[in-house]
């Protein structure tokens, strides 16, 4: 099975973000676009996992979250991953509480290598909620105008009071995301911070 552990941006939000992708998504209709409900903050991605280690991640995510406190995040300021005339991921960018978010993301690294031997990956974290992807591995210039449109959205704040623990299937329509685990934030640890 395919898993990864995340936070969910909520359903008032989801709905906006909804109302724009209408609005962009016939800008580069060769994209592939992630539909409203699956939209989340990837905090690790473990990949395919064996069933007797579902547990493992579940605990790991739940030791994490009893530790951390819930938070407040900002979805705002879209761009584009890959370069500027073939970009390949279309995003929102994530601000508030984001120095909480990033120790939630390292805690839960650390504690899910030491559990079940994830290796984390080399690059530094940087939250976003995946839009649309390129089909093309080389990307897709259509995404430039995209993320050119929502470079200065701000959608507002949203409270995230949890960590999930997803699975990941692929269908002919797409990544299908069904969760595993809801874990509370508890917040004996430290106070949220801001970037």
């Amino acid at each position: 099975m395919r898993v990864f552990v995340a936070v969910d941006p909520g359903a008032e939000l989801l709905a906006k973000v909804g109302e724009l992708l209408r609005e962009i998504s016939p800008r580069a209709p060769s994209a592939k676009w992630v539909e409203p409900a699956g939209l989340h903050i990837t905090l690790a991605f473990m990949g395919e996992i064996g069933e007797e280690r579902l547990p493992l991640v579940i605990a790991a995510a739940g030791s994490v979250a009893a530790f951390h406190r819930p938070l407040t995040l900002r979805i705002e300021k879209g761009g584009a991953f890959g370069t500027r005339r073939r970009p390949r991921v279309l995003w929102l960018g994530v601000g508030g509480a984001v120095g909480a978010l990033t120790a939630i993301h390292r805690d839960l690294e650390q504690t899910l290598s030491l559990s079940t031997g994830y290796v984390p990956e080399d690059r530094p974290f940087e939250p976003h909620l995946t839009l649309a992807r390129s089909r093309d591995p080389r990307g897709d210039p259509a995404l430039d105008a995209c993320a050119q449109a929502i470079g200065n959205v701000d959608f507002g704040e949203t409270r995230v009071e949890e960590i999930i623990v997803y699975q990941s299937e692929m269908t002919p329509k797409g990544a299908r995301y069904t969760a595993l685990a809801r874990v509370p934030l508890e917040g004996i640890g430290a106070p949220e911070q801001g970037r």
